[in-house]
């Protein structure tokens, strides 16, 4: 009986020390309401079928954040990335498709995203509207495209997971579908990772 009492304040000890980071962790959007950020992704798009290889296309991202309040929080991202052409299907269906070249992609998003908050991770949904500038590739050999150079107006929407690794990092993983107001039929869908610091 004596050796239970006397490991009982050692055992509070232990339980304090164990939840101290994780209290520190909960208050980390008003600690620190700003963070910054990069990372990749692999792209692939659901607008046509000649995209066969799925999220065979690569891009990168770069972001800046703000806690608007706990829990929600406002991107803006910069982000680089390349969708299959759309090939010119022969007249009538007669013949195979020629392939066609890339097209580059260059957008500006803003999102606003909502994230429950656990000690070590923070998950949820985010979803916003982004300016895309195409530029197609120029064809070689005996690829053809219908794609044109256009600047356009698109939609996203996705689900993002952040790990806390650090005070002030964390590393993400995401999964987002835009759809973008283009002459051709761009479906994007990215999946990808980042890091970000948190200030």
């Amino acid at each position: 009986m004596t050796l239970r009492i006397a490991r009982a304040p050692a055992l509070v000890a232990l339980l304090v020390a164990l939840s101290s980071p994780a209290v520190a962790q909960t208050t980390r959007f008003e600690e620190f309401p700003f963070a910054v950020g990069a990372g990749g992704e692999f792209v692939t798009d659901n607008g046509h079928a000649s995209d066969v290889k799925a999220f065979s296309n690569r891009g990168w991202h770069a972001f800046g954040e703000v806690v608007l309040e706990s829990g929600i929080v406002l991107q803006f991202r910069y982000m680089n990335f390349s969708l299959p052409g759309t090939p010119v299907v022969p007249p009538f269906g007669v013949g195979a498709a020629t392939s066609a070249p890339d097209v580059r992609v260059n957008a500006g998003l803003a999102s606003v995203g909502y994230l429950f908050r656990e000690p070590w991770w923070d998950a949820g949904l985010f979803g916003g509207v982004g300016v895309y500038g195409l530029n197609p590739k120029t064809p070689s050999g005996d690829q053809t495209s219908t794609d044109v150079k256009e600047t356009v107006i698109g939609w996203h929407a996705g689900l993002v997971t952040a790990f806390h690794v650090a005070a002030h990092w964390d590393l993400r993983v995401e999964a987002a579908a835009y759809l973008l107001r283009t002459d051709a039929n761009h479906k994007p869908i990215t999946l990808g990772g980042s890091v970000a610091y948190h200030f």
